[in-house]
């Protein structure tokens, strides 16, 4: 083969392999779904007469348990062919603009700071079936299981021998599931999210009020998580006095996470751990955790 030749088709098939070059054939690529049936307006029986199995999970979206399919679909189309569209351009992928339009009480938590990040990506259908399911909140399973199915590492945590009560309870108890101005989408900052269980402090020392801080509607079985959580001293700053006097709990850099600052979580696993008193690094008690940053 001529060297000419030779180098044009070399050409033609590195181009080929290329990823804008597959995204581009795949583009042009029709459209092989045959084109939906015409839709009279308002018409939502017609829908369901096709997709029955929406309308038939235990836990339903509000528009769709009333058959208001027009509530979030639109009749569109697509190189040229009829299709039922999310309405203002959503994608299955990126609902939140949409969502939103009714959800007006999760909007300010799609702006926070740190996000979940199905959440940050608009991705609402990732947790929540837009139609129903059998779980509440339209949630893929029951529970922490929602979220265990993507988080390995706390379920594994939870599989442990002690186990933190409000982590086995509800995720939601600390963490807010859409998006907080905290780190890991705590539903406050720092210490004060375990504090607000288990501190017992003078009366003028400041901590957070469990109520305020779980919102107006607390999950289930709050108050007694509250009531009978084991209580630590500490003095009136708030940031020294367990495991014993002047020990420091906060305000200090960790010295087993170079970075971070002190904190109840240097110390024990808010979810679960092999050791009693929820220690940290397979500690089976407290002298075995201390050595982890006090060697002599």
């Amino acid at each position: 083969m001529p060297g000419a030749a030779r180098f044009m088709l070399m050409t033609v098939v590195v181009f080929q392999t290329l990823p804008g070059a597959q995204r581009s054939r795949a583009g042009s690529r029709p459209d092989a779904r045959p084109e939906h049936p015409p839709v009279e307006a308002r018409n939502e029986a017609g829908c369901i007469s096709c997709h029955a199995e929406v309308v038939s999970r235990r836990v339903m979206h509000g528009p769709a348990a009333a058959g208001q399919c027009a509530t979030c679909h639109v009749v569109g189309s697509a190189a040229g062919r009829r299709r039922i569209v999310l309405k203002g351009g959503a994608s299955s992928r990126d609902t939140a603009a949409l969502c939103v339009t009714c959800h007006q009480e999760i909007r300010d938590r799609l702006e926070q700071k740190h996000r979940h990040a199905p959440v940050a990506a608009g991705n609402c259908t990732a947790c929540h079936d837009p139609h129903g399911s059998p779980f509440r909140f339209q949630l893929p399973a029951e529970g922490n299981r929602a979220c265990t199915t993507c988080h390995e590492d706390i379920a594994q945590a939870l599989a442990q021998d002690h186990v933190h009560a409000p982590a086995a309870a509800s995720c939601q108890i600390c963490h807010d599931p859409h998006g907080a101005s905290s780190p890991a989408q705590l539903r406050t900052a720092g210490n004060a999210v375990c504090l607000a269980c288990h501190v017992d402090v003078p009366v003028d020392a400041s901590v957070v009020e469990g109520g305020f801080m779980f919102g107006r509607r607390p999950a289930e079985g709050i108050e007694r998580l509250i009531a009978t959580g084991p209580r630590i001293l500490l003095d009136g700053s708030l940031v020294s006095g367990h495991p014993t006097i002047a020990h420091p709990v906060d305000a200090r850099p960790d010295p087993s996470a170079r970075g971070r600052t002190l904190g109840c979580a240097s110390c024990h696993n808010p979810h679960g751990s092999a050791g009693a008193k929820l220690l940290r690094f397979g500690a089976k008690g407290v002298s075995s955790l201390c050595i982890k940053c006090h060697s002599f």
